[in-house]
């Protein structure tokens, strides 16, 4: 062994120690959210149906960023005839924005009567949208899911009888639909999860075996709760798909349209501003991977944290005032890693400069001990 050895690795061991070992260990101490949180938006409903334009939709995905959100939900509607798939995959990149495309073949019973789901014009006209958005996507490693909706034709909207829409969701020519669709949209090498609106005991539907994954919509159904046990039994019916699930839709309204039951409600905006609070402390503790408010917007009730001007409202201020908390914790986390491990990196310094200072004193009084003899 080289004389000056000892020496260089007591240098090193004390440059790593003044920076917390961070060059070293990057990856360990660059922590990270337990899950990440998206706010749905729909770039038509919120913005092009009120007469506005790209302007305003790029300014709401600057809004979205401000907040502390850690990706977007977008609701597809009409984004591919408008030619927004490139401009908003493009934006939300730039931003630092992470994606997920919230689909449904009928368009929510807008574009086509969704009781008549799996027939040929409609399959078609969702793969040629699916196509531009899937394909587009591919190019784009901040796209994490194309979610790809059960269109259950629910008896209030579609005009049927309970037993007539369960007929046709359990039916072959259903599920080999979506089981198709799923498919082509995992062609283009992106994720596809299925998502489903109806709460599963109710409206229970079949796993589709070729998904990656399933999102969730439990709103709560008790006034001014979160109802935590109404998430976690949601949860666990997909959960025996072996597959992973996420929160695609959950939020609070003090309003409802007419032919909606009561979910998601309470009576005021404070009550409101307290439950997202709750929301994200438990769906954030419970490991869900992806979390969701719902939604950006009032849209079809009072869920929006943010008014139609743009300003925050009381609900949207305490949804920014909790991921900003939380980025402000996990930066703390951060510099305490560094400072453990730059403590313990300094105090192995230490060792080894006793070690060196005591073989070098016994090899000094060693030869001080062989010149006495001599």
């Amino acid at each position: 062994m080289k004389k000056g050895f000892p020496y260089l690795v007591l240098a090193t061991l004390l440059f790593l120690g003044q920076f917390g070992f961070g060059f070293g260990l990057t990856g360990f101490s660059s922590l990270k959210p337990t899950g990440l949180v998206f706010l749905a938006y729909s770039p038509y409903w919120f913005q092009y149906y009120r007469g506005n334009n790209w302007t305003h939709v790029a300014k709401d995905l600057e809004l979205i960023k401000m907040m502390g959100f850690d990706g977007v939900r977008i609701h597809y509607e009409y984004v591919v005839n408008l030619g927004l798939v490139e401009p908003l995959l493009d934006y939300t990149q730039r931003l630092g924005l992470k994606v997920i495309w919230a689909t449904h073949a009928t368009y929510w019973n807008v574009k086509f009567p969704t009781r008549d789901f799996p027939n040929e014009t409609i399959v078609q006209s969702y793969k040629a949208e699916l196509q531009a958005i899937a394909g587009n996507s591919s190019r784009y490693p901040h796209v994490l899911y194309v979610s790809v909706f059960y269109p259950i034709p629910f008896p209030a909207v579609a005009n049927i009888t309970y037993e007539e829409c369960m007929r046709r969701v359990n039916s072959a020519e259903f599920n080999n639909a979506m089981r198709n669709i799923v498919a082509y949209v995992k062609s283009f090498g992106v994720k596809c999860a299925v998502e489903s609106e109806g709460i599963p005991w109710d409206f229970p539907v079949q796993f589709v075996e070729n998904a990656d994954g399933y999102f969730i919509q439990p709103f709560s159904t008790r006034w001014d709760d979160i109802d935590a046990q109404h998430i976690i039994r949601y949860a666990a019916y997909f959960e025996k798909s072996g597959k992973k699930v996420f929160i695609g839709e959950y939020g609070f309204r003090m309003w409802r349209p007419a032919h909606h039951w009561d979910f998601g409600m309470v009576s005021c905006e404070a009550t409101k501003a307290m439950l997202i609070k709750q929301y994200f402390d438990f769906a954030s503790s419970s490991k869900f991977e992806i979390i969701t408010y719902f939604a950006m917007y009032d849209g079809d009730g009072g869920w929006g944290l943010v008014n139609d001007d743009g300003t925050l409202r009381l609900s949207g201020w305490s949804a920014s005032e909790w991921l900003h908390n939380r980025e402000k914790a996990l930066e703390e986390k951060k510099w305490q890693t560094y400072m453990t491990v730059g403590v313990i990196v300094e105090a192995a310094a230490i060792i080894t400069l006793a070690t060196i200072t005591a073989l070098h004193y016994r090899k000094l009084k060693a030869l001080q001990k062989a010149k006495c003899t001599n």
